[in-house]
């Protein structure tokens, strides 16, 4: 193997032409676009193969975010502090051709939580080192109290699984199997883990491969000329997005369900500082970490979430890379809830106090930005985890499953409907056929839209999404979810949407409802319900076109008495087509009762 003495020489500084600029940039995207379908194809979890929960990167020379896959937006505004965390402890100079890295720790090595695991490649050609490659993906147990390793109620990292600093997982080409085997010893499906493990690593070997392709074709200088242009025009995207917003001071603040342990609402808050063509977020003023993992962000996860609510407003397909970030300003009081100090617990709490985060952004902003803005979503990942025996192997098994939701109303359409969380990204849901095959105890006997759920407005929120369950065995169950106190609101007049909960055995005296709880044990036979929130109204319900409520109603997802109570629109019940005058009449009268109230001032809003 050849060893790097040297890093690539930067050319010096100089105009890039357009298209040298756009063959780099659409080269690199390929080599990404090809690394995430090894990994998919190649990996064994139906957490990756199905639901896509991974993301793939390079970055150039000097350790610097060159080009992300689409993938989960929240890893790639996070691979930065990972690369910097391998870099600071195997500095670029050592590394060798065959080197692997690994790590997931969020206090030491960029991690967003634990099941997340980043692998880092360097790809050398001609004997110099010229990118890095890396992946993060979402194992489905890491160890830790609970199968799944997903516990709303961790009181401490350490409950929450095995912690990975940055490690060399191989050298020269030759793998670490003594840490391989201590890391497979702590997994409650290893397995499966070692198969995601291996397409993580194919992904990488997959970029080195067209790597060299491309720069047999194109040359070395090729990329190291055009680096530097590349992360300039992902600034100026950014910058030019952040120009369209007027320069000001602006502020949101809203509360939180609760982190886990205690119910008690936790307050969150931001201020956006518009100056130019930058932009500052702080989040001073929400409160201090909490003791339960699902109410504590991570400062990287802070950091990444935050990047993400700037992507809404940007186009990015162009730029995404570091340059990207350069123009975002992003601060947080050490111990609050969106930057916890060590070892508060963070599992969870990437989804629930981190799209809380995008949410208080949208919020501070609706009033300057109202087209570019939704109303509240359905909130966190809710994502719901089951552990126990297969029947079929008499080994332990682990369902786990991210959910989608309704988002919010927007300025110019209704809010999408059964979508997965605002840091989702490009995820999915698990095929009931293929979630009933990997996981024999479950039989799913329901799979809609929550009616009703949608909060009402001129453009509604999109529904939420109700699942049921039967247990065809015993199982032991985690769920963290979100919006079930304060709810999905609305903008501009919209009214809020309902709230989410987990229900095993409804509508029977042994019902039980839980919300963010771990450790439940589920009989066989129980029937266990998963609802999901749906999205905020935008704007008065009283303006929504009566066609689009007498649609709502054809088609099962709002009641004729929905109709007339929330948007004053009587609805036939034998045709089910509006009655256009007495919908006038008693939105007239309706008026005439509750009066108008105008919206929020756009530089303080509250949830």
């Amino acid at each position: 193997m050849a060893k790097a003495v040297h890093l690539v020489d930067v050319a010096p500084e100089e105009a890039v032409d357009p298209v040298t600029l756009e063959v780099v940039r659409a080269g690199l995207h390929s080599i990404i676009s090809e690394m995430s379908i090894t990994l998919n194809r190649t990996s064994y979890s139906t957490i990756l193969r199905e639901i896509n929960d991974y993301s793939c990167v390079l970055f150039d020379s000097r350790g610097r975010l060159l080009a992300q896959a689409e993938g989960i937006p929240i890893f790639n505004g996070s691979m930065n502090f990972v690369v910097d965390a391998v870099i600071e402890k195997f500095p670029l100079a050592e590394m060798e051709e065959g080197d692997i890295f690994l790590s997931n720790d969020p206090y030491t090595a960029g991690g967003t939580h634990k099941n997340d695991i980043n692998v880092v490649m360097p790809i050398f050609w001609q004997g110099e080192l010229v990118m890095l490659a890396a992946n993060k993906a979402h194992h489905l147990d890491i160890g830790g109290k609970d199968p799944g390793s997903w516990s709303a109620d961790a009181r401490n990292t350490y409950q929450e699984g095995l912690c990975l600093p940055a490690l060399r997982l191989a050298r020269r080409g030759v793998m670490n199997e003594e840490l391989v085997e201590v890391l497979m010893a702590n997994l409650r499906t290893p397995t499966l883990s070692r198969g995601d493990f291996s397409a993580q690593i194919a992904a990488l070997k997959t970029a080195e491969l067209r790597t060299h392709e491309w720069l047999e074709k194109n040359g070395a200088d090729a990329l190291t000329r055009t680096a530097d242009a590349l992360l300039d025009h992902g600034e100026r995207v950014v910058r030019a997005a952040i120009e369209r917003i007027p320069d000001g001071v602006y502020k949101a603040s809203g509360f939180a369900d609760g982190d886990g342990v205690s119910d008690e609402p936790i307050p969150i808050a931001v201020t956006v500082t518009v100056d130019g063509s930058d932009i500052h977020i702080d989040y001073s003023g929400s409160g201090a970490q909490r003791e339960g993992s699902a109410g504590n962000a991570h400062w990287v996860v802070t950091v990444s979430m935050t990047r993400q609510a700037m992507m809404f407003f940007t186009d990015t397909a162009l730029g995404g890379n570091e340059g990207s970030y350069r123009p975002i300003h992003i601060s947080a009081p050490p111990g609050c809830v969106f930057n916890p100090e060590y070892p508060a617990p963070v599992t969870t709490g990437m989804g629930n106090m981190g799209t809380r985060l995008i949410e208080l952004i949208f919020q501070a902003l609706a009033d300057v930005i109202p087209e570019e803005v939704i109303g509240g979503t359905f909130g966190c990942f809710s994502c719901m985890t089951l552990g126990g025996k297969d029947p079929e192997t008499d080994g332990e098994f682990v369902h786990f499953e991210c959910y989608s939701g309704g988002w919010g109303g927007r300025h110019h359409a209704d809010g999408n409907s059964a979508t997965v969380s605002l840091g989702s990204g490009d995820a999915y849901n698990i095929p009931v056929e293929v979630m009933e095959t990997t996981t024999p105890i479950l039989l799913c006997e329901k799979f809609a839209l929550q009616e009703g759920s949608a909060g009402a407005g001129r453009h509604r929120g999109g529904f939420g999404t109700e699942i049921d369950y039967r247990m065809m065995g015993e199982a032991e169950l985690a769920i963290a979810l979100d919006r079930e106190t304060f709810k999905p609101y609305g903008l501009f007049g919209g009214l809020e949407g309902q709230g989410s909960e987990l229900l095993v055995e409804p509508g029977t005296p042994s019902e039980e409802l839980y919300v963010r709880a771990s450790g439940v044990k589920v009989a066989e036979g129980a029937l266990v319900r998963h609802r999901t929130a749906g999205g905020g109204g935008y704007g008065p319900p009283s303006e929504r076109d009566p066609a689009l409520v007498a649609d709502d109603c054809l088609n099962g997802l709002i009641t004729i008495e929905d109709a007339r109570d929330l948007y004053g629109v009587a609805i036939d019940p034998g045709t089910f087509a509006p009655d256009l005058d007495a919908t006038a009449a008693l939105r007239k009268a309706q008026r005439g009762q509750s009066g108008c109230s105008p919206p929020r001032s756009g530089s303080e809003r509250t949830q």
